[in-house]
């Protein structure tokens, strides 16, 4: 196998290197970098953005991820601007990269690595180089069938025939199965991990029972079985290599809308099997998957109109911000050791302090 350490590069060409020929372990995780660091390892490339100039030729810059976090590297190239955009295009979303002589700087109080077209370089990988755990990080197997079997209490706890069918018609399909357990809830926001969508909806169902034992008279078998299958949709919308990418499917429509056909679909299924599902409960569910993102402007198609419908929605946006903080305060202690930091908060659109003591 080539030594990453060793490279070739060409008089007055970008740095080149060789290609390995075998599987190798990362050694330099994200979580471990540190201001000085030289870097030499592999990356998977997350977010590109395209070449610009700058006042000494032509740089890109991508957010590449491995299993323990996500970092910007920054590729400086001279005044061959095309031999810049075909580095660039040499790679995309979702493939593993070989970095060269990167480093690891601070900007904006975060790391971030360069890379000097003179004395490093950048190598898209052949699948065959890399182990594919090292760059998505998961949830160990055991604690997903923690989860799942949280999850199927509370499918059997749905005492709704018509609703538990419409459950069953889903999780008996072990392939589902599969996929709904290791799916990831987020490219970069809440529970972005594989599993991480089946941890945010046996949360989100904890919540809304718990809403359900402090007030009377909300349909605890429909809002259960909406939080269960709330964010079914994102089974489509999400897909993950050596890195969280969105479908075609999920970008031009969105896990809110697949999810409520998909629902319907099933729903169609129970009814030509002679199965029945009224009309009105097909509503009412559907309303509560189209309207749990709760507002217009974050992408919710109808604004809630019941109370199961604004359970589902508080609920989903509970588990979702509170996960999304604490892997704010996780990702920031990793790059300090000060009791404060500035996170940007999108609400507010600028950096604000939060406290990264233990209390």
């Amino acid at each position: 196998m080539t030594d990453i350490y060793h490279y070739e590069k060409k008089k007055e060409e970008q740095t080149l290197i060789k290609t390995d020929t075998g599987k190798r372990s990362k050694e330099q995780f994200i979580e471990n970098l540190r201001e000085g660091d030289v870097v030499n390892d592999f990356f998977a490339a997350k977010i590109k953005n395209p070449p610009r100039a700058y006042k000494r030729g032509t740089w890109f810059d991508f957010i590449a991820t491995d299993k323990t976090g996500e970092i910007s590297i920054k590729y400086w190239g001279g005044d061959n601007k095309d031999r810049v955009k075909r580095l660039y295009d040499s790679f995309s979303v979702g493939d593993v990269v070989q970095v060269r002589s990167g480093m690891v700087e601070l900007y904006e109080e975060k790391p971030q690595i360069s890379i000097n077209e003179n004395t490093g370089g950048v190598r898209r990988c052949s699948p065959s180089e890399y182990d594919v755990s090292d760059f998505i990080p998961a949830l160990d197997e055991e604690r997903i069938k923690e989860l799942y079997d949280v999850l199927k209490k509370e499918i059997k706890d749905v005492k709704n025939k018509q609703l538990n069918r419409l459950l069953l018609l889903f999780f008996d399909d072990a392939g589902f199965v599969k996929e709904y357990t290791h799916s990831p809830s987020a490219i970069s926001h809440h529970h972005n991990y594989v599993g991480g969508n089946l941890e945010h909806t046996v949360g989100v169902i904890r919540l809304c029972k718990n809403i359900c034992g402090m007030y009377p008279g909300i349909n605890k078998d429909l809002l259960v079985c909406g939080a269960i299958l709330h964010d079914v949709g994102k089974l489509k919308e999400y897909e993950y290599t050596a890195a969280v990418d969105k479908t075609d499917e999920g970008n031009f429509i969105g896990h809110i809308v697949m999810g409520e056909r998909w629902i319907r679909e099933k729903i169609s299924e129970l009814q030509k099997n002679g199965k029945e599902f009224s009309e009105e409960l097909e509503m009412h569910l559907s309303h509560m998957i189209l309207s749990h993102h709760g507002r217009y402007e974050y992408g919710s198609p109808r604004m809630p109109k019941t109370v199961e419908a604004s359970v589902l929605h508080q609920a989903d946006l509970m588990d979702s911000q509170v996960k999304n903080y604490l892997q704010k305060l996780d990702e920031a202690r990793k790059s300090t050791d000060d009791d404060w930091a500035f996170i940007y908060d999108a609400d507010v659109g600028k950096k604000r302090p939060i406290f990264l003591g233990k209390y």
